[in-house]
């Protein structure tokens, strides 16, 4: 008899509120940023404190992606992308400590864009769908009983 285990949910549930609450911050980020430049200068170091929040809670979802992966046989995807998004909220504080704004603005851009897209991907992630389709790792022909890579009738 074989049992069949639903897998955990709980990561999956982990992995959406940390990929919604890094979507928010990174939607915070332009507004501290414009009130900064709009004179209100206290904002400037919300708007760095915010930086160090959204690369936590980016390096959190990662670690929810891990488990996603690990524990729900669920996609490997928002790992590895929030992993990357992780690096680039690094690079983007350095960037923004230095003050080389001709790298941090189109940057911050491209972080916001990959939050937001990325939060999507984590609220449709479902659990028990790994990436592997059995198709491209064995071909067709495996699932027809024939040996990979030898023809039909071949000793």
């Amino acid at each position: 008899m074989s049992e069949f285990r639903e897998p955990p949910r709980w990561p999956l549930i982990a992995l959406r509120v940390t990929a919604g609450l890094t979507a928010l911050l990174a939607l915070l980020m332009p507004f501290l940023a414009g009130g900064f430049l709009q004179g209100y200068y206290p904002l400037l170091d919300a708007h760095r404190q915010t930086a160090m929040a959204l690369s936590g809670t980016a390096l959190l979802t990662a670690v929810a992606g891990l488990l996603v992966r690990s524990l729900s046989r669920g996609p490997s995807g928002p790992a590895v992308q929030y992993g990357v998004l992780t690096l680039l909220c690094i690079v983007q504080y350095a960037f923004g400590d230095e003050r080389i704004l001709l790298l941090h603005v189109p940057l911050g851009v491209g972080v916001f864009v990959m939050a937001e897209k990325f939060a999507v991907e984590a609220f449709k992630a479902r659990a028990g769908t790994a990436d592997a389709d059995p198709d491209a790792v064995t071909g067709p022909q495996a699932k027809a009983g024939t040996a990979v890579g030898t023809e039909a009738g071949a000793e």
